[in-house]
């Protein structure tokens, strides 16, 4: 039978703690990108105790937080700044607000890796990457909870799947260091206006 695509993402089996997780492991002083409000932290986690999920793989219960990043410029910018795609000017006040830290890992961190085979290994395709935020939040807590004790997920960008980007897990918030002091898009908009030319987007500066 052809499997609809209307069919909603599978939430996680009950069953996962006794399967393998497909795991990639970020070796000590692995660099991430992230791109965020300046009003943040760079080490500023998502959801948690306390705070409704607002990311797609923050914890459905609130049992943790979740730091979103990514390993290029381009993703993290993507997945932060051009979330409308049909939008074609970027107001200068959304680059404005934002600024770009660079973080690294201070240990060797296991990923749930969705960037590949791992997808089908879970009953997965990419539809987590774009469905609704509920089921990515329930699979969060069932991949926090798993036996492996996993740092996070890794996952391709849903707005250019050729970037890769890493909700980390708080558990591994000792083992994560903002590496520089966070830099104001306002002063990289060479950087910015390249970026914008890769996707047919242009500053709007009214």
């Amino acid at each position: 039978m052809t499997r609809s695509l209307l069919e909603p993402v599978p939430l996680p089996p009950v069953d996962l703690a006794a399967f393998p997780l497909p795991l990639t492991r970020w070796e000590r002083r692995s660099i991430v990108v992230r791109i965020h409000r300046l009003k943040y932290g760079p080490l500023h986690w998502s959801g948690g105790r306390g705070n409704p999920p607002a990311g797609r793989f923050d914890s459905a219960n609130g049992s943790f937080g979740v730091l979103y990043a990514a390993q290029e410029f381009t993703g993290a910018f993507a997945e932060t700044i051009l979330r409308q795609p049909r939008q074609l000017l970027i107001s200068l006040s959304e680059i404005e607000a934002r600024g770009l830290s660079i973080l690294a890992t201070t240990a060797d961190i296991d990923l749930v890796d969705l960037t590949g085979p791992g997808l089908s290994k879970l009953g997965l395709d990419a539809r987590i990457l774009s469905g609704p935020y509920d089921v990515c939040g329930a699979w969060a807590d069932a991949l926090y909870d798993h036996p492996a004790k996993p740092g996070g997920i890794l996952y391709p960008s849903r707005f250019d799947p050729s970037q890769v980007c890493v909700a980390f897990f708080d558990r591994i918030s000792s083992h994560l260091d903002a590496f520089t002091v966070p830099a104001p898009l306002s002063e990289m908009l060479s950087d910015v206006a390249e970026v914008l030319d890769r996707y047919g987007k242009a500053l709007d500066p009214g």
